[in-house]
């Protein structure tokens, strides 16, 4: 089963930029199409999520809905 959790690590995961760059990324915007199912996991109900594995409608795939995720540095608090 593919969370949708491990699908957005995933994602954000692969915004590194290339070694040796002087890049850094601080903050980023993704649209992204995902499927989405909600199952029984044992006795909860759980929704679970991936990018299609298919570019082409076919008509018998789950729908796909587009996904917007915002991510940003955390500012640290001060602790004093």
């Amino acid at each position: 089963m593919i969370r949708l959790a491990d699908t957005l690590v995933a994602l954000v995961e692969s915004l590194e930029p290339p070694a040796g760059s002087g890049l850094a990324v601080s903050a980023a915007t993704i649209d992204v199409p995902l499927e989405g199912w909600v199952v029984e996991h044992g006795t909860r109900v759980v929704f679970v999520a991936s990018v299609p594995h298919t570019r082409w409608k076919s008509g018998f795939l789950p729908p796909v809905q587009p996904a917007h995720v915002e991510i940003g540095e955390a500012l640290e608090e001060d602790d004093g």
